[in-house]
């Protein structure tokens, strides 16, 4: 399953979207570019890996600045949704990790597995799986976390059995 579906979107100087609880949001589209420089004396020479590579940096930068927009969208969205945790420095913990989860919406495929997804920074992600294969052994969190998650089942199911179904 993807993390975002994609959207067609058409000509214009604006794009919108629907964003749930905060209803059709219009945006302009930010600009990504890269230069690309080549002196006069490299032309003869510019060819094959030497021209790929010249390419790929300008790529390389493109996508730089766009995977960075993009996750300045997901700050942005987690922030105005009410779900962003600041650590505030402090290492991660059960207590953080059990408010992540608190505060999110959680679905369930059809075998009753969460189907949720955690976006954090790579070095974060490193450190809250060392933790939480620590936290496997522990039992007294595995019952809080196993009590929450049955928690968000019943809510989950709350959710799909009130779903209006369309005509």
């Amino acid at each position: 399953m993807a993390l975002a579906q994609p959207v067609t979107q058409h000509e214009g100087l604006e794009y919108s979207y629907e964003q749930v609880g905060f209803g059709i949001i219009s945006e302009g589209y930010q600009h990504a570019g890269a230069k690309i420089e080549v002196k006069f004396e490299e032309i003869p020479e510019l060819v094959g890996e030497k021209l790929v590579a010249k390419v790929d940096q300008a790529a390389d930068d493109i996508a730089r600045q766009m995977s960075q927009f993009g996750y300045a969208k997901l700050d942005e969205a987690i922030t105005k949704g009410g779900n962003k945790i600041d650590a505030q420095g402090q290492p991660f913990s059960q207590t953080m990790y059990l408010e992540m989860i608190e505060r999110m919406e959680v679905s369930f495929d059809k075998n009753g597995k969460p189907t949720h997804t955690i976006i954090t920074h790579p070095d974060m992600a490193k450190a809250m799986i060392a933790r939480m294969v620590e936290w496997e052994k522990d039992d007294a969190f595995q019952r809080k976390y196993k009590d929450l998650m049955q928690r968000k089942q019943e809510e989950f199911l709350d959710r799909e059995s009130n779903r209006k179904l369309v005509d």
